[in-house]
């Protein structure tokens, strides 16, 4: 999926039709060819000696400043039709509270996520792609519950995302009891949004290991998502096979490495009883890519509503100039450039 956002600035209801901007090359060569047809000759009714005046030279600059409109022309009606718009004017109007997410981030921050298969390690580069993901969210609620053998909530859902970010960039595990209560993490955010009558919401779960702590397990916690019509997408962070860990040796600071154990069966459960996805990141990049695709995932929510569609009509006044003008070359094409004997 591309990126428009990160190429344009903005993002379109109709993507799909900006695929007719691949007819561009085939656009310019069939009106240079077009071109090469014509005469460089004007015919009116002035004598010959006022015709000769003007250069063939001039004849030939003003058809290809008329072939570079046409083309001009053409890419901004296709773009007009694609139905472009900002996230940013979007969610600085009324319609955030109706269309606005909530999001919780239910982060694992247990000792094995020290490994460092991720750079610099698996919390380090779960917090940087958390970070980009808020960057990207304007006027959302989002928040963060961090978890090991019991679960804490790090920042309530709020629009302040420098909060956030402050208090995410300080959270670790040090004064939570040991072990993984994915459970626990899980019900702590779902109960955070009980209630709460937004349409749309959403955890991001993100662990390395397999429950072994707490007292709700993370089929329970993930039917109490699903009666709250909360989707989870699930995220399991760590290489296949072995990884290394960060430990003292006779020579100080060391490494040994540690068997990836994650319950990829759980997680995917969790995520498709809510409707949501799972996925697993192997590295630092593919991370990335997974918070990328879910801030995806969660924007064309927004753009298939009706809200939306309703909120950001089609330019129609751009549409009709652009057409008009785009009739207007052509007939004057005709007009201007009509080839003689």
């Amino acid at each position: 999926m591309i990126n428009w956002v990160g190429y344009t600035g903005c993002d379109f209801l109709e993507p799909q039709l900006l695929l007719l901007l691949c007819a561009v090359p085939f656009l310019i060569f069939f009106l240079l060819r077009s071109e090469r047809l014509k005469t460089s000759g004007i015919k009116y009714t002035q004598s010959i000696k006022v015709q000769q005046k003007i250069k063939s030279s001039f004849v030939r600059r003003l058809r290809l400043f008329l072939l570079a409109l046409k083309v001009m022309v053409f890419i901004l009606l296709v773009i007009a039709i694609s139905r472009p718009f900002s996230w940013t004017d979007f969610n600085n109007g009324d319609t955030l509270n109706r269309n606005g997410i909530e999001v919780n981030f239910v982060l694992d921050v247990s000792e094995s996520m020290q490994a460092m298969d991720l750079e610099p390690n698996r919390l380090s580069a779960a917090k940087n792609v958390i970070e980009k993901f808020v960057n990207s969210r304007k006027g959302d609620r989002i928040g963060l519950v961090t978890y090991s053998g019991e679960a804490y909530t790090v920042c309530p859902r709020t629009i302040d995302h420098n909060l956030l970010l402050t208090q995410l960039r300080k959270a670790n595990g040090n004064d939570l009891l040991p072990g993984t209560a994915i459970g626990i993490g899980l019900g702590t955010a779902v109960a955070q949004m009980k209630g709460d009558s937004t349409e749309s919401k959403a955890i991001i779960l993100l662990t390395d290991g397999t429950n072994n702590s707490g007292d709700l397990s993370p089929e329970d916690a993930a039917n109490l998502a699903k009666s709250e019509n909360i989707r989870v997408y699930t995220i399991g962070v760590g290489t296949n096979g072995m990884a290394p860990m960060p430990g003292n040796s006779l020579f100080g600071i060391g490494k040994f490495y540690a068997p990836v154990e994650i319950d990829e069966a759980i997680l995917k459960n969790i995520a498709e009883l809510t409707k949501a996805k799972y996925f697993r990141a192997t590295n630092s990049e593919s991370l990335k890519d997974i918070l990328t695709e879910i801030d995806k995932i969660e924007k064309k929510r927004i753009k298939d509503s009706t809200d939306i569609k309703a909120s950001i009509p089609i330019p129609k006044n751009l549409l009709s100039l652009l057409i008009i003008l785009l009739v207007f070359l052509l007939i004057s094409d005709l007009i201007l450039f009509k080839v003689h004997e």
